[in-house]
């Protein structure tokens, strides 16, 4: 190999290894995320580069939501557990052929354009996962898999 690509190889791993900020959240963002979630704590910003994530607390739950730059809310996920899914989503994941399958995590969705949606994320073994994406009444929109 030569030193070139041993330099770019190390280069990448590097890069993509730190998880730094690379942009200052722009106040259009942090302002616009103190509005929708007043009462959060511990705030930390991520930069997606398309957009800002923050991870935060907000009423003992772990929560990540997005927004563009110029401070459009775009989504926001919160961890949860299967048995607090509501009733159709669980009888829409028994009916589905991942039935079966190993609930690794369940997490709740408010999208601005698609509204409320749970992901289950399922596994067979440790080399197949998938994350099942249900609309609030039940029906699967979503199956891909991931590593």
């Amino acid at each position: 190999m030569s030193k070139k690509w041993l330099f770019f190889l190390v280069l990448l791993i590097s890069v993509s290894s730190v998880n730094a900020q690379l942009r200052k959240v722009p106040a259009a963002v942090t302002d616009a995320f103190k509005v929708k979630y007043a009462d959060a704590t511990k705030v930390e910003w991520v930069d997606k580069l398309s957009s800002f994530e923050a991870e935060f607390i907000l009423e003992e739950k772990v929560m990540r939501a997005s927004f563009t730059s110029k401070g459009e809310w775009i989504k926001t996920e919160s961890k949860g557990t299967f048995a607090a899914l509501p009733p159709e989503v669980k009888e829409g994941f028994k009916k589905s052929k991942y039935a079966d399958l190993s609930v690794l995590e369940v997490l709740q969705i408010e999208d601005n354009k698609k509204g409320e949606q749970f992901k289950v994320i399922v596994k067979k073994n440790d080399y197949s996962k998938r994350n099942l994406v249900f609309t609030k009444t039940g029906q699967l929109v979503s199956d891909n898999s991931s590593l």
